[in-house]
């Protein structure tokens, strides 16, 4: 019995570190891919989008005050 938990305590430590040595080199790979990643073009997309997203948000705004004052003035009415 003993053997045995012996040779699955070895072939555990094995497995273990067949397992850190692929995390670490795709840890690796990743990190070296991400370097390569350039983000202004996206930035700055993104910030180009700023002026319609809030015209869209004050239309928005603007219909959900409408209509609660409107329901307002007719509860008022009534």
């Amino acid at each position: 019995m003993l053997a045995l938990k012996n040779r699955l305590a070895r072939v555990s430590d094995a497995a273990y570190a067949k397992a850190a040595a692929a995390t670490s080199l795709a840890i690796g790979s990743a990190q070296a891919s991400a370097a390569a990643i350039d983000v202004a073009a996206v930035v700055t997309d993104i910030g180009a989008q700023i002026a319609p997203i809030v015209l869209i948000g004050g239309a928005v705004l603007l219909v959900v005050v409408a209509i609660k004052g409107f329901k307002w003035v007719r509860a008022a009415l009534s």
